[in-house]
């Protein structure tokens, strides 16, 4: 499986008087899921009460917004995230602004929180737009808060199968459309609009690429909404960014873990397909899997190649090519584990690759 990716986001410096660091925001309560969570990917309810500190309570709307996103990408613990979030809403008290609508989609994609995501759509909506920038933001705002509100509708969550058993690992499932299409494609469409308008602001591309990543991977999502999804991404990746450099950044990163999941997902299809689809495929995402092919020094680059040679070889019919492509996905694991021998990820790729260590 891919490795899991940060929840980074842009807009997410911290403020200059802002405290160094959470640790005097602690729990007055044990950090529990509430007893009604029946949610198995639940990532912790936050049902253990957070104080936050005086200095923090005086800190303006935005400067508590900057600090929750920071925190949230520093992976800080969930409550105090989300208090963060819940105070940084408290003090915008309801403004018709851009950044107040910003809060709720944060706060929104933070929590899953369907609520919140219907009112940024209405405050973007009504939020005065100058300039072209406010209009982007806008734009992706209602985008975003319109994609996340269908991956959180339940009824998206998991394919059907085609019998009456209750194993999950059935292979056999049958296809489920995605409910709420026209809001999906209207989502996806605003956020194409908003990076048009923006003149495609990496900061925006980047964000926009986590959003997807972290939507794909919160729920077992059904697989037309999974393709959506890559696919849109997908879209963005390859013409926003420049797959011509030969240095590797974190914008690079995301595009590649979106490549492999859409190639994941594509092969699901040409599996349950008589059509040659492989070559398809490979020809999409060439471009990244030509840059990933460069990074040999980089471990997470080598991970996500190998990960996209094992996923093109299960759907190219050249047999010969196909044993070139799995002999090189154990050579750039083998690559890899030689940079860092400690990483447990390598290891078990090359162990699932059927190589002893």
């Amino acid at each position: 499986m891919p490795e899991k990716s940060d929840e980074k986001n842009s807009s997410s410096k911290r403020p200059a008087d802002a405290p160094a660091s959470s640790s005097k925001r602690a729990r007055t309560d044990p950090k529990e899921h509430t007893a009604d969570c029946q949610d198995s990917d639940c990532q912790g309810c936050a049902s253990g009460a957070v104080a936050l500190d005086s200095d923090i309570l005086d800190l303006s709307a935005n400067e508590l917004l900057l600090m929750a996103e920071q925190e949230e990408a520093e992976g800080s613990d969930r409550s105090v995230v989300i208090k963060l979030y819940e105070t940084c809403i408290e003090k915008f008290d309801g403004q018709s602004t851009l950044d107040f609508a910003w809060a709720l989609l944060r706060s929104a994609e933070y929590i899953d929180y369907n609520t919140h995501a219907a009112d940024a759509i209405a405050i973007a909506e009504k939020a005065p737009q100058e300039t072209d920038a406010d209009r982007a933001r806008a734009q992706l705002i209602i985008g975003r808060a319109r994609v996340l509100e269908v991956c959180l509708n339940q009824a998206n969550w998991q394919d059907k199968r085609d019998d009456d058993t209750e194993d999950e690992y059935s292979e056999h499932k049958l296809p489920v459309p995605v409910s709420g299409i026209k809001d999906l494609e209207k989502g996806l469409a605003d956020i194409s609009k908003s990076l048009e308008l923006s003149r495609k602001d990496a900061d925006a591309v980047e964000s926009t690429l986590v959003f997807f990543s972290v939507r794909y991977q919160r729920h077992a999502l059904i697989h037309a909404l999974r393709a959506k999804i890559t696919d849109s991404a997908l879209n963005i990746a390859l013409k926003y960014v420049d797959w011509t450099l030969t240095v590797c950044n974190d914008v690079h990163i995301q595009g590649c873990r979106i490549a492999v999941w859409w190639a994941m997902v594509m092969a699901d299809t040409a599996a349950d397909s008589e059509e040659d689809q492989g070559t398809e495929i490979e020809s999409r995402i060439e471009p990244i899997s030509k840059f990933l092919e460069l990074q040999t020094s980089n471990v997470a680059c080598c991970k996500l190649r190998a990960q996209m040679l094992v996923v093109l070889s299960s759907v190219i019919l050249d047999e010969d090519r196909v044993v070139d492509m799995f002999d090189m996905a154990i050579d750039t694991l083998q690559s890899a584990h030689k940079i860092d021998p400690e990483d447990q990820d390598v290891i078990s790729q090359l162990i699932d690759l059927g190589i002893e260590m």
